[in-house]
C-alpha cells in the first residue's frame, strides 16, 4: 500500500517491479499475503497516522501467521527508524528511501533470521538489530512495461533530493541532499519508453527543474526530450520557483510537446509561519 507523492507511487512500482522477477505475485487479499510492505510518506502526519493504523490491525494476524513479514519503508521508516519497532513490534523490516532496491533480498534475510531488520542510510552503532546501511543509487531499472500502471504514460525520476531545507518541511532529511541522474541515461530511458508505446513522460524530483547534469539544465533536458520521437507530451510537477530559469521558461513557450501545465504548490503566505 502505497501513500504520499508521485515519487512514492514510482517507488512502490520498483519495487513491485524487483519482487515480481523474484517469483513474487500481487494480491488485493490481505489475508493470502504472506508479505505486506507499506511504502510511507513524512509530509503529513496523516499519512503516517494511517500506517500506525493499519500496523495496528496486523498484530493480530501476525499472532495468527507468524511467517507473515511485514515491512515500513520510505520516507517514514528513514525519519523513524527505531521508533517504528518500538511503535508496532511485529513489524519485521524498516527501510528507507535509498535502500528499496535491496528488498527483496532483506525479505529473505528477516525470513531466515526471524529477527527485525533495519536498512537505513545513516548507520548506529550497537543494538540488536540487523541494521545495514547504504548510500543513494539510481533505483530505476528498466523493466517489463506491465509494471506501469499506465500503457501510455510513464513516470520518470530525473533527481532526487533537495537543497533548500525550508523550516518547515522535513523532504531534505528523508530524501537526501539533490542529485540528478545523467542526461544520456535519463534520454535513453526515454527513448526505450517510446519504443514500448508511451506517448507521454512526466519526469519526477523533489525539486524537478534543479535538475543540472553537466551542462544540461532541466530546459535543455526539456528541449532534448522533445526531440524524441513517439513521445507526444511532457509533464513535470512540483518545480521549485527559485530553480525557474529562463531556459526552462523558453523550453515550455517553444516545445509544443511540454504540457501548458505549471504546478507551483504553495506552503504558505506568511513569513511567521514560516519562520
Amino acid at each position: 500500500e502505497t501513500f504520499g507523492c508521485q515519487m512514492n507511487v514510482l517507488d512502490s512500482e520498483l519495487v513491485v517491479g524487483a519482487l515480481r522477477s523474484e517469483g513474487y505475485e500481487l494480491t488485493d487479499r490481505i489475508g493470502e499475503a504472506d508479505t505486506i510492505l507499506f511504502n510511507t510518506c513524512s509530509v503529513r502526519e496523516h499519512a503516517e497516522q494511517k500506517v500506525y493504523s493499519r500496523l495496528g490491525r496486523l498484530k493480530y494476524s501476525k499472532r495468527r501467521r507468524p511467517g507473515l513479514v511485514i515491512g515500513v519503508i520510505g520516507c517514514m521508516a528513514q525519519k523513524d527508524r527505531e521508533l517504528v519497532f518500538r511503535r508496532a513490534p511485529h513489524v519485521d523490516m524498516v527501510v528507507g528511501t535509498g535502500q528499496l532496491a535491496e528488498i527483496p533480498r532483506l525479505i529473505d534475510v528477516v525470513r531466515e533470521t526471524r529477527e527485525p531488520t533495519l536498512a537505513v542510510s545513516l548507520t548506529r552503532s550497537g543494538g540488536s538489530r540487523d541494521e545495514v546501511a547504504g548510500s543513494f543509487a539510481s533505483y530505476d531499472p528498466l523493466r517489463d512495461p506491465t509494471m506501469r500502471p499506465s500503457p501510455f504514460q510513464a513516470f520518470v525520476r530525473i533527481m532526487i533530493g533537495c537543497d533548500k531545507f525550508c523550516t518547515f518541511c522535513i523532504v531534505p532529511y528523508v530524501r537526501g541532499r539533490e542529485r540528478s541522474v545523467p542526461a544520456g541515461a535519463l534520454l535513453d530511458q526515454v527513448r526505450e519508453l517510446a519504443d514500448q508505446g508511451y506517448k507521454e513522460v512526466v519526469y519526477l524530483g523533489q525539486t524537478v527543474n534543479a535538475y543540472l547534469d553537466g551542462d544540461v539544465n532541466f530546459g535543455r533536458l526539456l528541449h532534448q526530450t522533445a526531440q524524441i520521437e513517439g513521445i507526444e507530451r511532457i509533464r513535470f510537477p512540483s518545480p521549485h520557483p527559485s530553480d525557474m530559469d529562463d531556459s526552462a521558461i523558453d523550453a515550455m513557450a517553444t516545445c509544443s510537446k511540454v504540457a501548458p501545465y505549471l504546478h507551483l504548490p504553495l506552503q504558505a503566505a506568511s513569513n511567521r509561519v514560516l519562520a
